[in-house]
Protein backbone atom coordinates (compact mmCIF):
# COMPACT_ATOMS: atom_id res chain seq x y z
CA UNK A 1 0.00 0.00 0.00
CA UNK A 2 2.64 2.38 0.95
CA UNK A 3 4.44 1.58 -2.66
CA UNK A 4 1.09 2.33 -4.10
CA UNK A 5 0.98 5.87 -2.31
CA UNK A 6 4.55 6.71 -3.31
CA UNK A 7 3.69 6.16 -6.96
CA UNK A 8 0.50 8.50 -6.59
CA UNK A 9 2.81 10.64 -4.91
CA UNK A 10 5.39 10.67 -7.40
CA UNK A 11 3.12 10.92 -10.85
CA UNK A 12 1.17 13.30 -9.26
CA UNK A 13 4.50 15.45 -9.00
CA UNK A 14 5.39 14.72 -12.64
CA UNK A 15 1.93 15.83 -13.72
CA UNK A 16 2.85 19.86 -14.10
CA UNK A 17 6.21 19.40 -15.72
CA UNK A 18 3.95 17.03 -18.63
CA UNK A 19 1.32 20.18 -18.79
CA UNK A 20 4.43 22.71 -19.46
CA UNK A 21 5.99 20.67 -22.10
CA UNK A 22 3.00 19.88 -23.51
CA UNK A 23 1.88 23.94 -24.09
CA UNK A 24 5.80 24.60 -24.88
CA UNK A 25 5.76 27.17 -27.70
CA UNK A 26 8.78 27.11 -29.78
CA UNK A 27 9.85 30.48 -31.55
CA UNK A 28 11.00 31.53 -34.84
CA UNK A 29 13.21 34.09 -36.02
CA UNK A 30 12.36 35.01 -39.82
CA UNK A 31 14.29 37.32 -41.76
CA UNK A 32 14.24 38.41 -45.33
CA UNK A 33 17.96 38.98 -46.64
CA UNK A 34 19.07 40.77 -49.21
CA UNK A 35 23.22 40.58 -49.87
CA UNK A 36 24.71 43.94 -50.97
CA UNK A 37 28.41 42.74 -49.61
CA UNK A 38 28.99 38.96 -50.54
CA UNK A 39 32.45 38.59 -48.84
CA UNK A 40 31.23 40.30 -45.71
CA UNK A 41 27.98 38.53 -45.36
CA UNK A 42 29.86 35.26 -46.00
CA UNK A 43 32.43 36.18 -43.15
CA UNK A 44 28.74 37.20 -40.91
CA UNK A 45 27.64 33.81 -42.53
CA UNK A 46 30.18 31.51 -41.14
CA UNK A 47 30.11 33.02 -37.64
CA UNK A 48 26.54 32.86 -37.01
CA UNK A 49 26.05 28.77 -36.35
CA UNK A 50 28.70 29.32 -33.50
CA UNK A 51 26.05 31.83 -31.64
CA UNK A 52 23.01 29.12 -32.17
CA UNK A 53 24.42 25.96 -30.35
CA UNK A 54 23.91 27.44 -27.04
CA UNK A 55 20.86 27.57 -27.44
CA UNK A 56 19.88 24.42 -29.02
CA UNK A 57 18.69 26.70 -32.27
CA UNK A 58 18.71 25.39 -36.07
CA UNK A 59 18.36 26.78 -39.08
CA UNK A 60 15.12 25.46 -40.75
CA UNK A 61 14.64 27.38 -43.66
CA UNK A 62 17.46 29.58 -46.13
CA UNK A 63 16.50 30.10 -49.38
CA UNK A 64 15.15 32.23 -52.22
CA UNK A 65 11.22 31.96 -52.11
CA UNK A 66 9.05 31.41 -54.81
CA UNK A 67 6.17 34.47 -54.13
CA UNK A 68 2.54 32.90 -54.48
CA UNK A 69 0.59 36.11 -53.45
CA UNK A 70 2.02 39.78 -53.34
CA UNK A 71 5.37 41.49 -53.98
CA UNK A 72 7.71 38.76 -54.02
CA UNK A 73 11.02 39.36 -51.68
CA UNK A 74 14.14 41.02 -52.84
CA UNK A 75 16.10 38.12 -50.85
CA UNK A 76 16.50 35.17 -49.51
CA UNK A 77 14.55 33.72 -46.40
CA UNK A 78 16.29 32.33 -43.31
CA UNK A 79 13.99 30.99 -40.43
CA UNK A 80 15.90 30.03 -37.17
CA UNK A 81 14.09 27.72 -34.53
CA UNK A 82 14.27 28.08 -30.83
CA UNK A 83 12.89 25.93 -27.74
CA UNK A 84 10.93 29.24 -26.65
CA UNK A 85 10.55 32.82 -27.29
CA UNK A 86 13.67 33.96 -24.01
CA UNK A 87 15.86 32.19 -26.20
CA UNK A 88 15.56 33.64 -29.10
CA UNK A 89 15.29 36.91 -27.91
CA UNK A 90 18.37 36.25 -25.66
CA UNK A 91 20.23 35.01 -28.03
CA UNK A 92 19.44 38.27 -30.49
CA UNK A 93 20.27 40.64 -27.85
CA UNK A 94 23.49 38.89 -26.09
CA UNK A 95 26.95 37.89 -27.62
CA UNK A 96 28.45 36.87 -29.39
CA UNK A 97 25.49 37.43 -31.79
CA UNK A 98 24.57 41.02 -30.85
CA UNK A 99 28.37 41.85 -31.83
CA UNK A 100 27.39 40.65 -35.57
CA UNK A 101 24.42 42.23 -36.11
CA UNK A 102 26.47 45.30 -37.29
CA UNK A 103 28.12 43.37 -39.53
CA UNK A 104 25.01 41.87 -41.41
CA UNK A 105 23.64 45.38 -41.56
CA UNK A 106 26.48 46.60 -43.68
CA UNK A 107 26.49 43.24 -45.63
CA UNK A 108 22.94 42.90 -46.50
CA UNK A 109 19.49 44.31 -46.16
CA UNK A 110 17.69 42.57 -44.15
CA UNK A 111 14.11 42.83 -42.28
CA UNK A 112 14.33 40.29 -39.35
CA UNK A 113 11.37 38.90 -37.11
CA UNK A 114 10.88 36.75 -33.53
CA UNK A 115 7.77 35.34 -33.69
CA UNK A 116 6.33 32.75 -31.32
CA UNK A 117 5.04 29.71 -32.33
CA UNK A 118 1.71 27.59 -31.58
CA UNK A 119 2.66 25.28 -28.60
CA UNK A 120 4.07 21.36 -29.84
Amino acid sequence: MLALVAGFALGAGAIPALQAQATKKPAYVIAEVEVTDAPAFQAYGAKVPDTLKPYNARIVVRGKPESKEGAAPQGSIVMVAFDSLADAEKWYGTPPYSDLIPVRQKAAKSIVYIVEGLPQ
